[in-house]
């Protein structure tokens, strides 16, 4: 899957661990800027089917919400138009994530948009973020970049990066909220700190990267107290309890996801949303052959 600022996107469904990579016939409509997530339904370790949702995202508030959905059942692509009574602005840095059946975006003034255009209820919800977040994260300028909203071990969680100056360093600390309740929207600040509290390791010292600004990439999938993000060229681990910033492995050449995409002339680390959170499941689901659709092609 891909999010993109062409005006259009070659889409393959790929298995990691079969290796099956199924292409997908291409779609019709062409967005200046589109936001793609995945919806899919398993039943005893069998992928019974699947959407691909493409969401095109606009540079300014919006009632109409398009978008392009492929379902496997079908094999084709289908437009439809949700209506908002409220203006809609997506951060579309970050990638939606997939909660209860639905599939959620940041607003970059709301808070969270949460939408099923597959449903026919034509409807979207929005779920209010905790009323003292940096907005800046999630601004024009940021489009999401320096804030994470995503599924831990069931319930919702939003992380983000203060971008308040704070010399010499590049941020000014994290905060880290749980929601608590879904339907009203009712969050609890689990961890804040400053940054002059934060134990950068030797690596991240060395390399003069305490002056930078880190991007969240994930929540860790099994550890509640760490968070994974970007650093310069590493991937970095921030624990919530020891407060301790971590550099893990070779830095990543970023001089790729330039080339590669022609769009990260501004941003010199991992990009969040060409990064993906991969946990390997109990019992290996393969892609069953009357959901491939278009041309098999083999894995890398």
């Amino acid at each position: 899957m891909e999010n993109s600022i062409n005006h259009m996107t070659d889409y393959h469904l790929y298995n990691p661990i079969t290796h099956q990579c199924v292409a997908l016939p291409p779609p019709f409509l062409c967005f200046r800027f589109v936001s793609t997530g995945f919806l899919t339904q398993i039943e005893g370790g069998t992928l019974k089917n699947y959407k691909v949702v493409r969401f095109g995202c606009q540079l300014w508030e919006w009632h109409n919400l398009e978008f392009e959905i492929f379902c496997s059942e079908t094999g084709s692509w289908r437009r439809v138009v949700v209506h908002s009574d409220q203006a809609i602005q997506i951060a579309w840095l970050r990638m939606p994530f997939s909660f209860s059946g639905m599939l959620h975006w940041i607003d970059r003034w709301l808070g969270i948009v949460a939408c099923d255009p597959c449903r026919d209820s034509n409807q979207c919800r929005i779920i209010g973020l905790p009323s003292d977040i940096d907005k800046q994260c999630n601004n024009y300028k940021n489009n999401g970049l320096y804030s994470l909203c995503n599924v831990h071990q069931g319930r919702l969680r939003y992380f983000e990066v203060s971008l308040a100056p704070s010399d010499p360093f590049g941020f000014s600390g994290f905060s880290l909220w749980v929601l608590d309740d879904y339907d009203s929207a009712t969050w609890s600040l689990l961890h804040r700190t400053k940054v002059t509290d934060i134990l950068f390791d030797d690596i991240l010292t060395s390399q003069g990267l305490t002056g930078s600004c880190p991007a969240p990439l994930a929540f860790h999938p099994f550890d509640g107290d760490i968070v994974c993000l970007s650093l310069g060229a590493y991937i970095v681990t921030y624990n919530v309890k020891t407060l301790k910033l971590e550099a893990h492995g070779n830095p990543v050449a970023t001089e790729y996801f330039y080339e590669s995409t022609g769009w990260l002339s501004w941003y010199a680390q991992v990009p969040p949303r060409l990064a993906f959170l991969y946990v390997l499941p109990p019992w290996p689901v393969s892609i069953p052959k009357y959901l491939s659709m278009g041309k098999k092609e083999d894995g890398v």
